[in-house]
Parts: structure tokens; C-alpha cells; sequence
């Protein structure tokens, strides 16, 4: 007998290797643009800008808070830098610009008036802001607010007459023109006078009787700001406006303090029954006045 041969099993077709290389490539270039993609749509969604303005912001503030140049408050303060950077970003200005400007007052931050007056001489809208200065007769006998403690160890304010009133009341108002509309934009006036009832003239420290015209000019001015261009400002007073403001001691209302007990507010059957007292009393007082109405 012939010896017969087994018929072999069909192997399965395997690819090249250059046929696997290019589909894992294929693969990986696929995830890639993927990433880029999804990396895309996030970096133009507000958080992805705001995530991207905000290192930009960061690796700016780290070399300017080792820097010597900076005022001492924000030397080694890498947060108050990048706030600083911010500002200068939105404002147009260099961040040094900023720094130098921007003051804490009172734990507030306020701007230098000569900074606000330079924003709008440059910003390009308006002419250079100029000012009026006159006299309107002398202060006079007028009276100013201040502060004094009590007996009760809290301040209470009070209004004491001014020790000058044979100063002259000089006024000032800031005025410049929009070149836009060709119109004069003028500030509310300015005055000694207000400056003495307001309690600015007389607070401790002040600078208004040795450098009168210069501080009308430093408030007329932060008045024009306020009034027609208050994004300049950034919703920040003035340095001169916040070391005028009188400090004040506030009351802690603690929460183991007793709590007036509220009024019970009545109820719809207990108003009707007013309202019928108060008809009977105006019925009985009617007839009291006219007894002649019971007779027959």
C-alpha cells in the first residue's frame, strides 16, 4: 500500500511588519490630533484664556517682585505683583507704571491722583484736562463734621464751627473736551467751603491748608474721573479721598448677645376687630357731637 501524506492546515495570513508600523502610526497620529483638538477648544473657552493670562501673568510678577525697583510693598509679594500686572494689561500702561501708583490705604486700594490725570491726558479721547480756579467770597461762619468718643466709649459724629472763617472760598472745577462729540465735559465744583464741612480741611494730617489750589485740583480732577470716565479708574478712589475719610469704630454684634425679640405682626381677625373698635369709637364720638341726631 502507498503511503499517503497528510494534507497540511492552512496557516493564517500574517501581515508585514511594515504594514503594522504604518498603522500604529496611523494610530498615534490620530491621538495626537485628538489632544490638539480637545486642547484647542479648551484654550478657546474663557477658562482656557483666562488659565493662559494667568501664567503669562505669573512668569511676569516673579522676576518684578526680586526686582529693587519696586516699591517695598511688593518686592517678594508675587500675588500683589501679578494683581499689578493685571491692571497694567486692562490700563495699557507698563506694570512698574502701576506699581508706582497704586497704593494701599487703610487696607483699600486707591490710585494717585496725578495718575488718573495723566490716564486721561493720554488716553486719547479727551484734551488735556485743564483746570478753573476762583473765589467766591470767604468761607464764613460754617460748621464742620468730626468725630468725638462719648461717654459711652463709642464715636459720635458732631458738628463744630470753623476756627477761619475769614479764609477765602476758593473753587475749582476740572474741564477738558471729548473729541469725539466736540463737547466740554466739565466736574462738579470744588470749594474750601466744601472741603471745611466735609471735615476734610480740619482732620489730622491734612494737607488742604498748607497746599490748598493743589489738592481742589487732586479732588476736581478725581470728580471729573467719576463722573465721565469712571473705567479709568477701575471703581478705585483716589489716595487724597481715602486718607480723608474719617475712621469710624465699628460695634461687633456677637452672637451670644441677646437679640430684640421681633413684634408679633397680627393677624387678619385680630385687624378686623381694630378696625371695628376704631368705627364704634368714631360712631359714639359722632353722637356725643351731635345729640340732636337721637331725638324723635
Amino acid at each position: 500500500m502507498c503511503r499517503q501524506e497528510p494534507n497540511p492546515q492552512p496557516q493564517p495570513s500574517q501581515a508585514p511588519p511594515q504594514v503594522l508600523d504604518r498603522e500604529l502610526q496611523k494610530a498615534n497620529i490620530e491621538l495626537q490630533l485628538a489632544q490638539l483638538r480637545s486642547n484647542a477648544e479648551y484654550y478657546n473657552s474663557p477658562a482656557g484664556q483666562m488659565q493662559r493670562q494667568f501664567e503669562t501673568y505669573q512668569r511676569l510678577a516673579k522676576p518684578l517682585s526680586e526686582s529693587n525697583f519696586v516699591p517695598a510693598a511688593y518686592k517678594g509679594n508675587i500675588g500683589d505683583c501679578i494683581v499689578a500686572v493685571e491692571m497694567a494689561a486692562r490700563l495699557g500702561v507698563l506694570p512698574l507704571t502701576v506699581m508706582q501708583n497704586l497704593c494701599v490705604v487703610k487696607g483699600n486700594p486707591t490710585w494717585k491722583s496725578k495718575f488718573l490725570i495723566g490716564c486721561v491726558n493720554t488716553c486719547g479721547r479727551y484734551t488735556t484736562l485743564d483746570y478753573h480756579i476762583g473765589i467766591d467770597g470767604k468761607v464764613g461762619p460754617v460748621q464742620y463734621k468730626t468725630w468725638e468718643k462719648g461717654r459711652d466709649g463709642k464715636n459720635h459724629e458732631v458738628l463744630k464751627p470753623f476756627e477761619h472763617p475769614e479764609l477765602d472760598n476758593l473753587t475749582c472745577v476740572a474741564f477738558c473736551t471729548e473729541l469725539s462729540t466736540g463737547k466740554e465735559l466739565t466736574s462738579p465744583a470744588v470749594s474750601i467751603r466744601m472741603a471745611v464741612q466735609e471735615g476734610w480741611y480740619s482732620k489730622d494730617g491734612s494737607k488742604w491748608p498748607s497746599m490748598p489750589e493743589l489738592m481742589l485740583r487732586y479732588r476736581a480732577a478725581s470728580m471729573w474721573v467719576s463722573t465721565f470716565a469712571p473705567e479709568l479708574s477701575m471703581g478705585f478712589r483716589t489716595e487724597e479721598e481715602q486718607r480723608d475719610i474719617v475712621d469710624v469704630d465699628y460695634e461687633e454684634i456677637r452672637e451670644d448677645q441677646p437679640r430684640p425679640v421681633p413684634r408679633p405682626r397680627g393677624t387678619s381677625a385680630s385687624v378686623e376687630e381694630a378696625k371695628e373698635k376704631l368705627r364704634a369709637r368714631a360712631t359714639s364720638a359722632s353722637k356725643t357731637n351731635n345729640p340732636s341726631d337721637e331725638m324723635p
